[in-house]
Parts: structure tokens; C-alpha cells; sequence
């Protein structure tokens, strides 16, 4: 596992030995995340099956995914939050947000998935069948945080999708996060991930040297662009199911 000076530094100094190496920390932060990510898998189970009912109510204009394909968060990016958390925290008379005992119960999405679907109003479904899901609703307290509409002035990056936090009602501090998302705002993420946000996350004291010509804000008004094209394609999708054969009459928000 690659690590940047200061993460293994941070490591060295804070970790009792074996693990206090990047050859052994990954080991520590693997064996901390197995029981979310064994908790994860079977909540993953659950929701395929919620989404079956809504595949055959729709047809075949359903789309509808489950990217399983990142389920655990990386050693490295657990070590970095974890590191600029207790930099933020130095000098303050307030607890620390996050450090090597606590992460467990503290980052939320140490184990995740998300739910890629066609159109906005079929994620709305999505996450409201898991958010009313009485297999899920027994076991979980779940909060939801929707970014997909969210108004400019109220976003602090380009993200877009609905947020369900989930936390084990048997063991309060276990959480796994399940995203929502168009196809759209998945493609936005992923390039969005390789050209601004790993390079933000490893070297943030080079953000100028970085993005000279603004990347990063021009992948923020990429997001705004894909908004308003998702939002076409849902009015596109109502005409095509109202039959109206006209252009339809909603407008776009």
C-alpha cells in the first residue's frame, strides 16, 4: 500500500508495533472494517431483492445496478482522514473527530455500496423502497440526505446523489452508507474522482500547482450540466410514458 510521507509518519508515531509500518497497517485497518463489510454484504442481498418488484413494474425501461466494486473503504484514504482529522482537532478544546480507536464507530461509510439507475425518479424510488423497507427499517436506523437537488448556494462539491446511512440498532456505532445515483451522476464521479479528488486528497498544500486552469471548479459547473441533462431526460421519459406525443409541459427546475 502506497502511502504519502505524512500518512506513514502519522502511522509511525500513533500505532503500536507490528503495525506501525505500510506494511502493516493495512493488515490493522482490515481486520477493524471485516464487520461492517460482512454487514454491508447482507444488507447488499436485501436490496436486490427490493429492487426486483420495481424492475417488473417497469419493464424493460428499468435500469437499475448494484457497484459493489469499491464495498470497503481503502486502508489509505482511512489513514488520511483519520490524520487530517487529528490535525484539524490539534490545538482545539473540542474532542477529536476521528483517531485510531474511535474510526469505527465514527466514519460512516467504512462500508458501502451504491445503486446506479436510468433516471432521477427511478433512484427516488430506490431509496424510498430502502428507506421503507420494513426488513430494513427493523434492523437499521437510517438516515437520508438527498444532494441531488440540492440548490448551488447550499453545495460544497459537484456530488450529487441520495445518501442512506445506515446504523445497526443491535450494535449502535455500525454503520454502512448506501448511495443513489443516475448513470449520469456515477460517470461525473468517477472522472471526477481520478482528476480532482485524489489529487486534492494526496497533495493538498499543492491545490494552485494542481488545478492552474480551475479544474476543479470547471468539474463543479460539469456537474450543473449533467443536473440539467438528467432532468431533460426525466421530462423526456414522462412524455414517452404519458403518451402525449408532444414535448410535454414540465418544466425543467
Amino acid at each position: 500500500m502506497k502511502l504519502p510521507e505524512r500518512d506513514k509518519k502519522f502511522i509511525e508515531e500513533n500505532l503500536q508495533p507490528p503495525y506501525n509500518t505500510p506494511d502493516r497497517v493495512e493488515e490493522f485497518i482490515r481486520s477493524k472494517v471485516q464487520i461492517p463489510d460482512m454487514l454491508c454484504t447482507a444488507t447488499k442481498a436485501s436490496v436486490k431483492k427490493l429492487i426486483e418488484p420495481l424492475s417488473e413494474e417497469h419493464g424493460n425501461r428499468f435500469f437499475c445496478r448494484i457497484d459493489d466494486s469499491h464495498q470497503q473503504k481503502s486502508p489509505s484514504s482511512i489513514i488520511e482522514k483519520i490524520r487530517r482529522s487529528q490535525e484539524k482537532k490539534a490545538g482545539s478544546r473540542k474532542p477529536k473527530l476521528y483517531d485510531l480507536e474511535n474510526f469505527t464507530q465514527e466514519i460512516t461509510d467504512l462500508a458501502r455500496f451504491r445503486v446506479v439507475c436510468n433516471f432521477i425518479s427511478d433512484a427516488e424510488k430506490v431509496a424510498e423502497a430502502i428507506e421503507k423497507s420494513p426488513k430494513l427499517t427493523d434492523k437499521f436506523n437510517i438516515v437520508k440526505e438527498d444532494s441531488i437537488t440540492l440548490r448551488p448556494r447550499n453545495r460544497k462539491s459537484g456530488n450529487r446523489f441520495i445518501k442512506l446511512t445506515l446504523e445497526y440498532k443491535d450494535q449502535p456505532g455500525l454503520f454502512l452508507e448506501i448511495q443513489v445515483m443516475t448513470q449520469l451522476q456515477e460517470a461525473w464521479d468517477k472522472k471526477d474522482h481520478f482528476l480532482v479528488y485524489e489529487k486534492r486528497r494526496n497533495e493538498p498544500e499543492r491545490d494552485e500547482e494542481n488545478f492552474p486552469d480551475f479544474l476543479d471548479a470547471k468539474m463543479f459547473a460539469m456537474s450543473e450540466l449533467l443536473y440539467v441533462a438528467d432532468q431533460y431526460f426525466e421530462q423526456l421519459r414522462k412524455t414517452e410514458e404519458d403518451d402525449t406525443g408532444s414535448e410535454g409541459s414540465d418544466e425543467i427546475t
